[in-house]
């Protein structure tokens, strides 16, 4: 008992010292940058097929999995191609248009790029505008790239923190959302922090989905000026593109929202898809691959993360509409 006792406290130890080395990382190394970087030096070597810009959906997976291969990885698979990832949570078109602007001063190109877009990464208040996945200090710093012909930077070039003044400010912002009135991200934070891991209550459960998803996307939201830029880079850049859409768990949302969170999301989606095809003549919308609940890493969690089989069923997509667009990886 005493040795359990000791290993238990000993792990617990490891574990702090872990996160605090974490919070200095991050806090100094601006992880956009140090992507951008190791994927400007596999380009210059030739050796890139594909890029791909993703976000969480491209890094996690579910604990039923039996075989934890990502998508950027099984993409390497179905096409026989080296595949590069540019990826991080809460990734959307704030930095996808940078790490195309950047990269496209280079004068090689992958044969195909490959960009997750979740609805929430573009227009979601609570991720938009929270301290760390606004990656503000980070899009201040790439900024100031210009070219690609030399080392992007990443120490002290950004990183993230979060302020107790950040924090109360994030805190304190509305949102909009189609099953709550007059509510501020700290309502909603106050309800879901502290909960563990599913299973939830219910009504938690409820409360997360309607956090996650609920909020409008109008057509006059400021964010969707980022999406129209983007689309204007990807056709800059000038390569075949693929976008999916990152879909959130439609049978456990509608399970708490009848006849609504189905609807409500595509509305939003629709908007999203208008955005990012206004000027933009090389993508005609995204990818749409119908999900099951055992498709996602835990459906009852909210989160646009697939299980193995999800995973297998977007890359099928994405590897066939890349045959579609390129002859040289058909």
């Amino acid at each position: 008992m005493r040795s359990t006792l000791f290993r238990a406290r000993a792990s617990i130890r490891v574990q702090k010292q872990l996160t605090r080395v974490r919070k200095l990382r991050d806090r100094w190394i601006d992880h956009p940058s140090r992507q951008i970087e190791q994927a400007r030096r596999q380009l210059l070597t030739g050796d890139v097929d594909v890029l791909v810009l993703g976000d969480s959906s491209t890094l996690c997976w579910s604990l039923r999995d039996t075989d934890r291969t990502m998508i950027p990885e099984l993409l390497g698979q179905r096409l026989g191609s080296n595949v590069v990832s540019v990826a991080g949570p809460g990734y959307g078109a704030r930095v996808y248009s940078e790490v195309l602007r950047i990269l496209g001063t280079l004068e090689q190109r992958p044969k195909a790029v490959v960009i997750a877009t979740a609805i929430r990464a573009t227009s979601g208040t609570h991720i938009v505008e929270h301290p760390t996945t606004s990656y503000a200090r980070s899009l201040a710093s790439l900024a100031k790239v210009k070219t690609a012909r030399r080392r992007v930077r990443s120490l002290g070039r950004g990183g993230s923190f979060i302020t107790p003044e950040a924090d109360a400010a994030y805190r304190a912002l509305p949102v909009h959302s189609r099953w709550a009135d007059d509510v501020t991200i700290g309502d909603y934070r106050k309800q879901l922090e502290g909960q563990g891991p599913p299973p939830w209550p219910i009504e938690l459960e409820k409360l997360r989905f309607d956090f996650f998803h609920g909020e409008y996307v109008r057509d006059d939201d400021p964010q969707l000026a980022k999406l129209t830029e983007l689309g204007r880079q990807i056709d800059a850049y000038g390569v075949p593109t693929v976008v999916y859409w990152t879909r959130p768990p439609k049978q456990r949302g509608e399970m708490h929202f009848p006849g609504e969170f189905e609807d409500h999301v595509r509305a939003n989606l629709a908007v999203v898809e208008g955005a990012l095809v206004k000027d933009c003549t090389s993508v005609t919308g995204m990818i749409d691959v119908d999900l099951e609940d055992e498709d996602y890493e835990d459906s009852q969690n909210g989160n646009e993360h697939y299980s193995f089989s999800g995973r297998t069923k977007l890359t099928d997509a994405i590897a066939d509409r890349i045959r579609d667009l390129t002859e040289e990886l058909s």
